[in-house]
């Protein structure tokens, strides 16, 4: 039986192999077992301009959808309260809420916006069209910016006048549902910012001072945040590489639709996090309701079954099985960002990947660490 520190020491020549390749860019990763973190590196740069800086585990970077995580416990955390049921309807705390079809859309629940079995299309596209810099992201070439609005049947005049989250829930009225609420699954990003305006509503507080008093500052998350000036001006945060040629992307930021894909964190805080999310203790959620949370409610659509015949979604988490074993995780990406937290209950195993470049990379890590701690 190989000791601990002789997988730990396999798992760095492992991603030091795989590095070798990147020239450049980088990588960091976090593991938790038995709710403690064991494992913390960074391999690579988090920056190459105007020096290469190197990357560690306390390198803040963006963390894309695993935001919607953070959105969800909070969620939960007013569900534990008694102000909320997931199973009321979203119309009776957003009487504003409602799609083309304002029958259908008056049956739309909490439980559902949060599994992603609410009805929406996938492409809405309006959340992440109201980032301030969307037209650099979409600058390629002199008309991919119009060509984006097209595609998502938007105008420039919509998206300037979006300025509240409210906004965003109140623009769902051009939205045609794909499918009758409960009856099935769509990826739909936008709906965790109609969650996060619902959150405002119900506690008539901001999301974002909520989520730092009631969750990161009891899980000493502190260089987790929502706040993109923050992050761009320290020095140990990275910037987003593509490709071969490592073109750098535009920064990701968006503070109006932060819950859906816009909050940053680093490898080490996103490992006190799963260790919240592994450990029984109650002190931010109880377990019943982290449990809740990591129960499937709906078979994913194929496009992001990956080959898995069970791959399912929770509330704010996929689960799937991984050669026997049951994993609960969520990801994130856009453009050069990929980020990845997974969990292995059965072997109280954690692993976070953060990269910033484009690929597929966390997934071989993460498959890889799991491999070593589940070989006795």
């Amino acid at each position: 039986m190989k000791s601990t520190t002789d997988k730990l020491d396999y798992i760095t020549d492992y991603i030091n192999q795989i590095m070798n390749d990147q020239q450049g860019t980088g990588l960091s990763v976090a593991i938790v077992k038995d709710s403690e973190i064991i494992y913390s590196k960074g391999f690579g740069y988090s920056k190459l301009e105007p020096e290469m800086q190197p990357i560690d585990g306390d390198t803040r970077m963006s963390i894309q959808s695993i935001s919607k995580n953070f959105m969800a416990v909070s969620i939960m955390q007013l569900v534990e309260k008694d102000l909320l049921s997931l199973d009321d309807a979203v119309v009776h705390y957003l009487p504003y809420f409602r799609t083309k079809n304002k029958q259908e859309s008056d049956m739309i629940t909490i439980r559902q916006l949060l599994s992603h079995t609410a009805g929406f299309p996938s492409d809405v596209g309006i959340a992440n069209m109201t980032a301030p810099n969307v037209r650099e992201i979409f600058s390629d070439t002199p008309t991919e910016f119009q060509e984006a609005l097209d595609y998502y049947n938007l105008t420039e005049e919509e998206i300037n006048s979006i300025r509240f989250r409210e906004d965003i829930t109140k623009w769902f009225q051009k939205v045609e549902l794909e499918y009758p609420a409960g009856k099935g699954w769509n990826y739909c990003t936008d709906a965790y910012v109609i969650l996060a305006d619902l959150f405002e509503k119900v506690t008539g507080t901001e999301w974002e001072a909520n989520l730092q008093e009631k969750i990161l500052t009891p899980l000493n998350m502190d260089r987790t945040t929502s706040d993109p000036m923050i992050v761009e001006e320290d020095p140990n945060s990275a910037k987003y590489y593509m490709g071969e040629d490592k073109i750098e992307t535009p920064f990701p930021k968006n503070t109006i639709s932060a819950p859906i894909g816009y909050l940053y964190s680093t490898a080490n805080d996103l490992a006190k996090y799963i260790a919240f999310h592994l450990d029984e203790k109650p002190d931010i959620l109880s377990s019943d309701l982290k449990e809740d949370m990591q129960r499937p409610v709906h078979l994913v659509s194929e496009e992001w079954r990956f080959g898995s015949d069970v791959r399912s979604y929770g509330l704010a988490w996929f689960t799937d099985m991984y050669k026997g074993l049951g994993i609960v995780e969520h990801g994130g990406g856009q453009m050069a960002v990929r980020s990845l937290m997974t969990m292995v209950p059965e072997l109280n195993l954690g692993v976070v990947v953060l990269l910033n470049y484009d690929g597929t990379t966390h997934h071989d890590i993460c498959d890889k660490v799991i491999d070593v701690f589940s070989d006795s």
